[in-house]
């Protein structure tokens, strides 16, 4: 199974007059002997931002729109998504806590065919 590992957010431009933050997730994923081999495979990422609020429960702040790339000949893929968003996204702590804690939450899976399907046959009864 893929693995993903040297995940970083990076907050690259906070224009306070547009109020709005630039923010960058990078990550590499490294494939199985098996991905390897399968030269046809695709993967299809979820990145999403989530505010970090310990002891309480972390909040979903954003999702990124999803996106899908193949597997490439060594194994190892890099991949790097920048969005611009509102500020008020980010801004996930309220007083006392003037300061937010945002981290990213990636998650990759492989993106398969379609299996086949069928219906049976119906069968009535009172259960």
């Amino acid at each position: 199974m893929a693995s993903i590992t040297n995940l970083k957010l990076k907050l690259i431009k906070h224009d306070h007059s547009k109020k709005t933050a630039k923010i960058k997730v990078s990550y590499k994923v490294h494939l199985s002997c098996v991905e390897k081999r399968m030269k046809c495979l695709k993967f299809i990422e979820n990145i999403e931002l989530w505010g970090e609020d310990s002891p309480d429960p972390d909040d979903f702040l954003f999702r990124f729109p999803t996106g899908a790339f193949n597997v490439e000949a060594d194994g190892l893929v890099s991949r790097s998504r920048t969005v611009t968003i509102g500020e008020e996204i980010l801004d996930e702590d309220g007083f006392p806590r003037p300061t937010d804690e945002v981290y990213a939450k990636v998650r990759i899976s492989p993106l398969l065919p379609k299996g086949h399907s069928a219906k049976s046959n119906t069968i009535e009864h009172r259960f």
